[in-house]
């Protein structure tokens, strides 16, 4: 793969993966539970946790699988509404690509050269080494293999509706 497409593919993953912020508009699919147990793979093995911690971490989980096995509307349905809102957004400043749902923007991000391998390998080698739970706030600390880094990333959840959903994927 050229450097240039490495860089782009690199930055539209970083719009799928990066932390946002700011105004929101739903996507009309509901929540899916919290409760639900994790696919089997990689990364659903051996949580010891349980309770509300056990419970972000299975929605971290359950989202790296999805994106595994290509069900961006699972991986969409486990993000919070400002999460989405903010990948359309990311996906037009950085990459000039205008998508009309989250789905499409997953479907967009995993169609450029060496972007679905780098996610996949984020997915594959992502551990979980803290979970801490505020209320209806949850950070969870991770490591995965990140161009031939292991960098501790910090993702925040919150829970809407009785559901937890993923605020960022990293930051």
């Amino acid at each position: 793969m050229t450097p240039l497409r490495t860089a782009f593919a690199a930055a539209l993953l970083a719009a799928a993966l990066s932390s946002c912020s700011g105004a929101a508009t739903p996507d009309p699919a509901p929540p899916v539970p919290a409760t639900v147990p994790a696919a089997p793979g990689p990364t659903a093995a051996g949580s010891a946790r349980t309770g509300e911690e056990g419970q972000v971490e299975i929605v971290f989980r359950n989202y790296y699988e999805a994106l595994l096995a290509r069900d961006f509307g699972t991986a969409c349905t486990l993000s919070a509404p400002e999460t989405k809102a903010a990948l359309l957004k990311n996906l037009k400043s950085q990459g000039g690509i205008t998508a009309t749902s989250c789905e499409d923007a997953f479907g967009r991000i995993y169609g450029v050269p060496g972007a679905a391998e780098a996610a996949d390998k984020i997915a594959e080698t992502a551990e979980v080494t803290d979970v801490t739970v505020n209320g209806d706030q949850a950070t969870l600390t991770w490591t995965a293999e990140i161009k031939d880094q292991r960098p501790t990333v910090n993702t925040g959840m919150r829970r809407i509706d009785g559901d937890w959903l993923l605020l960022d994927t990293g930051s």
